[in-house]
């Protein structure tokens, strides 16, 4: 892990770094609030033998030898006794000073500092001056022991305890810088280890490195193609612009090999293969590539409910041979968009998108137009593996930290044992402040356009400011590229009696062709709209 990926994982979990150092602070405050409370108290006095030769502070040579001899009785016996008889030591009854008391001389000088601790301010003062006067006391004694009555070293007080403000131990501020830190450290260890145990295709990365293949496109997390709104991917300028990204690396996902006929699909349910597979059709019928969306979830249908079209009748109703293909498609809001919706739910999906007429359907529509198939997901069922040999090749749908990388890999095998091609995966659901993949929409949001309720674009400056322009027709025109489409081919019964006109916008659009017959004069008249038209 290089320092920039450690960077990049510390802002995407800083939450849990935020918590864990919370969760650090509250735990030291609480040990702190249960330790009991230590207050030291300090006493000096001078130690003097003899005649005091250099003064009291320098000391003679034999009052500081005298002094350093005798510190270790601070914690001895006698003194102990001499505290305890005395009452102003402030000792309770049953206390014991082992550990309590303590005893220095400074350096090079005749001064003794003499430390006491005890659970209250009073105390810690009255123990500390009671402790100096008693190692005083005893020094007098075994002096004049020595001595044969006379003492020559001599204890002066200089300077009686002050009561602490603040308790010695435990240590608040120290103990919060602790806790803080163990409380980073252990949340760092979380992130690492989660991040270690992680199963979840969380970036393009990790769906690249678990499919295989490169990546087409990431579609960011948007409330505009969730639920009922997920046929209006213009809605969301971001989206909007992730899917025409999406439509250009399909164009060149194959270089020596046109790209006419493709299946839409993912490891799992629920991972916007059907949303993408509408998105992807709507900007390619928008770039004046005549396009054909076809339902072949028999399953589990969803395209009929996300255009609003009538789903009754459609692909399995063709497959065995009730309607003719021509009356199953069904022309869409959108201006060369067709869509065959997957019809009734029959007990043998699989069976019927293997036969020959699935494959002819295909073969037949992908001459003019691109086909767009919305296929169940590959791990629960065959129908997709299936698929993917009738078609040019397949593009895999994952979800940002829901698709489990094994699942990814599954679904690769699956088409690889069936010599399915993988065209490359996208990436759905990708959060828009994600610093792995969703970091380029939020740094460049306010160049997207979006559009009022009069259909006028709008654009957002980095200011601020908004500016409403004219709305432009679309002056595009079809790329001499892969996916584009094929000289369009009129309907073979275009010259019978006509049907009710559809919409204006729709009467552009040459027909899904319906055989390999070359066009004759009667056949350049205006097309025959579908049975069911928008």
């Amino acid at each position: 892990m290089t320092v920039l990926d450690f960077l990049r994982l510390t802002g995407r979990s800083w939450r849990t770094l935020l918590i864990g150092v919370a969760i650090g602070l509250l735990g030291a405050f609480g040990y702190t609030q249960v330790q009991p409370h230590v207050f030291t108290a300090n006493s000096s006095g001078f130690v003097t033998a003899g005649p005091s030769e250099g003064g009291l502070i320098g000391g003679s040579e034999a009052a500081v030898a005298k002094a350093q001899s005798y510190l270790p009785l601070i914690t001895s016996r006698p003194v102990y006794e001499k505290i305890a008889q005395n009452p102003d030591s402030g000792l309770a009854e049953g206390q014991t000073l082992t550990g309590r008391l303590t005893a220095s001389v400074a350096p090079n000088s005749n001064l003794i500092e003499v430390q006491a601790s005890a659970d209250s301010p009073a105390a810690a003062v009255a123990l500390a001056n009671g402790a100096l006067q008693a190692m005083a006391d005893v020094i007098s004694d075994l002096e004049s022991q020595a001595g044969g009555g006379v003492s020559s070293v001599t204890v002066l007080p200089l300077q009686d305890a002050v009561a602490p403000t603040s308790p010695e131990s435990p240590n608040l501020r120290n103990n919060l810088l602790i806790g803080a830190g163990i409380g980073l450290v252990l949340a760092y260890v979380f992130v690492f280890l989660r991040k270690a145990l992680d199963v979840k295709v969380r970036n393009s990365k990790d769906l690249a490195s678990a499919a295989g293949v490169g990546s087409l496109g990431r579609i960011p997390k948007s409330p505009q193609l969730m639920g009922k709104n997920r046929a209006s991917n213009d809605a969301d300028a971001i989206a909007a612009e992730s899917f025409r990204r999406l439509r250009t690396n399909l164009r060149f996902a194959s270089v020596d090999e046109e790209i006419r006929s493709m299946v839409i699909t993912s490891s799992n349910a629920g991972e916007g293969k059907s949303t993408i597979a509408t998105s992807l059709a709507q900007v390619l019928a928008q770039s004046n590539t005549p396009t054909i969306l076809i339902d072949a979830d028999l399953r589990r249908p969803t395209v009929a409910s996300v255009l609003g079209i009538d789903g009754s009748v459609g692909l399995s109703e063709v497959l065995s041979g009730q309607i003719s293909l021509e009356d199953a498609l069904t022309a869409t809001k959108t201006p060369g968009l067709y869509a065959l919706p997957s019809g009734r739910i029959p007990p043998n999906p699989s069976e019927m998108l293997g036969s020959e007429a699935m494959r002819s359907i295909i073969r037949l529509l992908s001459q003019d137009y691109i086909v767009i198939i919305d296929a169940p997901p590959l791990l629960p069922v065959t129908d997709a593996a299936i698929l993917s040999t009738r078609v040019d090749g397949v593009v895999l749908v994952a979800t940002a930290g829901r698709t489990r990388r094994e699942d990814v890999g599954a679904a690769r095998d699956m088409l690889s044992q069936v010599h399915g091609r993988l065209l490359g995966t996208v990436l759905n659901m990708v959060p828009p402040r994600d610093t792995a993949d969703g970091y380029e929409y939020r740094r460049n949001r306010s160049y997207y356009v979006t559009a009022n309720k009069k259909g006028m674009p709008v654009f957002k400056s980095a200011k601020g400011h908004v500016d409403l322009l004219e709305p432009q027709p679309d002056t595009n025109a079809p790329a001499t590229i892969s996916l584009a489409p094929r000289a369009n081919v009129a309907p073979q019964n275009a010259g019978k009696k006509a049907q009710p006109q559809a919409a204006p916008q729709q009467t552009a659009v040459a027909e899904p062709p319906l055989s390999n017959a070359a066009p004759s004069d009667s056949e350049n008249a205006p097309t025959r709209r579908s049975r069911r038209g928008a």
